[in-house]
């Protein structure tokens, strides 16, 4: 296949700080990089120990799927070079996932699918998870406790064949993975987990959905009873001392088209309700409220709730930011929502786009950003930074719920502050950004390591930012 069209662009290295307003420079552009929008990216860790950086997947609703390396060329120059390019019986994929080498995909034909991660053809595992009620829109995952891990190695005593060391020898592989992970269609989310039993030397090409033979099976579900779920995020706060396995607890939050987020609690099944799944519990309305039993939601109202994003990813060493998610609206905003309480932090306006004769707005894509930033895309094609900040405990009486607040700060952005005339001309026929995935680049000093964020728009174009402070 020959390469895509691309721009080359000098990449220009700056040390950033975490108040910096930071710029992001496009390093590389393919136009034309698939025949329709672009509706999900993810970044992969390339093998090769030389390579600077990760290599990419994008999906697109023309059905297609591309697989992209970056290239460098002499004088700092860099192109988004495309490896591979193929379609598949379920496309479109709605949505992508990567733990380690394998890639989960949530498809048009309401399947989970797994493709294994370690280069460019993205090879078939077989098995996926089946039974959704309609497209797969969103994927997410918590890690298990240690209680799940050792049942995960502990043989199924419904199986007649299962032998227990009777030695002191090192204990069984585990059979299972060390995550749930969850995927959202209509309004049911599934519960499942990798499955590590499976034959690696099985045909996939045939795609069997049997989840004993397959490389993820299926464990239970989880609903809600208004609107659909367009956006998941896992968040696992940080240990504490009183939690009986020192590993904070552990939440599912789903962003929906009503413009509700709402949220469950993944806990271990614990006595006579041990089994190999989690208990997921929906976050309730304190005792003291009226009814005291009744599910609790966050109402942003702010239009449907399209992107949620755990702060924790942006910022891990933060205890104050690990339980909230940034949500974005259909109006243009985005707002952090308390994953434990479904307090809502003031919403900043974030996205907007004026031709003239509309005014289009809304947020479609949310991912971490360089400099201790979280990235934002949407209908005014340009791509923003914030810096969160957590503030002192809600006063008494406020409609925060006693949560701390989280306020979201402008870092910096793809537009220029500087721009003449004829070049904001131009911005304003920017294409929508509907995806977005961050690739930090691989350095010997990793805390010198730079943030790149690749952009996909609605005309099926990619974007890739490199970020420098402000002059």
């Amino acid at each position: 296949m020959p390469r895509a069209r691309h721009v080359v662009a000098r990449v220009v290295s700056r040390e950033l700080n975490d108040d910096a307003h930071i710029h992001l420079s496009v390093v590389a552009r393919v136009s034309d990089a698939h025949a329709g929008a672009v509706l999900a990216l993810a970044a992969v860790d390339d093998p090769d120990p030389d390579a600077r950086f990760p290599w990419f997947v994008s999906t697109s609703v023309d059905g297609t799927v591309s697989t992209w390396h970056v290239e460098e060329r002499g004088g700092d120059g860099i192109e988004l070079v495309r490896d591979a390019s193929f379609g598949d019986d379920d496309a479109p994929w709605w949505c992508l996932a990567v733990d380690d080498q394998w890639l989960f995909a949530g498809t048009h034909g309401r399947k989970v699918k797994v493709r294994l991660a370690v280069d460019a053809h993205l090879e078939k595992l077989p098995g996926a998870i089946a039974n959704h009620t309609g497209w797969v829109r969103a994927l997410a995952s918590v890690r298990k406790t240690p209680g799940e891990l050792e049942r995960s190695r502990a043989p199924d005593s419904t199986d007649a064949s299962a032998t227990t060391p009777t030695t002191e020898d090192a204990p069984p592989p585990p059979t299972t993975g060390d995550a749930w992970r969850f995927s959202a269609a209509c309004n049911v989310v599934r519960v499942w987990q990798d499955s590590l039993a499976f034959d690696e030397d099985d045909d996939a090409d045939g795609e069997t959905d049997d989840e004993n033979d397959g490389a993820v099976a299926d464990v239970c579900s989880a609903r809600i009873f208004a609107g659909d779920i367009l956006c998941l995020a896992g968040v696992q706060t940080p240990s504490r001392t009183e939690h009986p396995h020192g590993r904070g607890d552990r939440f599912l939050v789903a962003g929906v088209a009503d413009g509700t987020v709402r949220s469950w609690r993944v806990c271990e099944a614990r006595g006579a309700e041990k089994r190999d799944a989690p208990v997921m519990l929906p976050v309730r309305e304190r005792e003291s409220d009226a009814g005291g039993s009744a599910e609790k939601v966050a109402n942003l109202r702010g239009g449907r709730v399209a992107a949620l994003f755990p702060l924790a990813e942006a910022f891990p060493g933060d205890g104050a930011l690990a339980r909230f998610v940034v949500a974005g609206c259909r109006d243009g905003t985005l707002g952090c929502v308390d994953a434990e309480t479904l307090g809502v932090s003031p919403r900043v306006a974030a996205h907007g786009k004026r031709t003239e004769t509309t005014r289009s707005k809304g947020v479609a894509c949310v991912c971490p950003g360089p400099g201790n930033t979280v990235a934002s895309g949407g209908d005014d094609g340009i791509v923003r930074l914030w810096r969160a900040r957590a503030e002192s405990r809600a006063a008494p009486g406020s409609s925060l719920d006693g949560s701390d607040v989280v306020r979201l700060e402008p870092a910096g952005s793809s537009l220029r502050g500087d721009r003449d005339d004829d070049a904001r001309d131009e911005e304003k026929k920017e294409k929508s950004t509907r995806a977005l995935c961050a690739a930090r680049e691989k350095t010997s000093d990793a805390s010198g390591a730079r943030v790149f964020v690749l952009a996909g728009d609605e005309a099926g174009g990619l974007a890739l930012y490199a970020p420098e402070p402000s002059s």
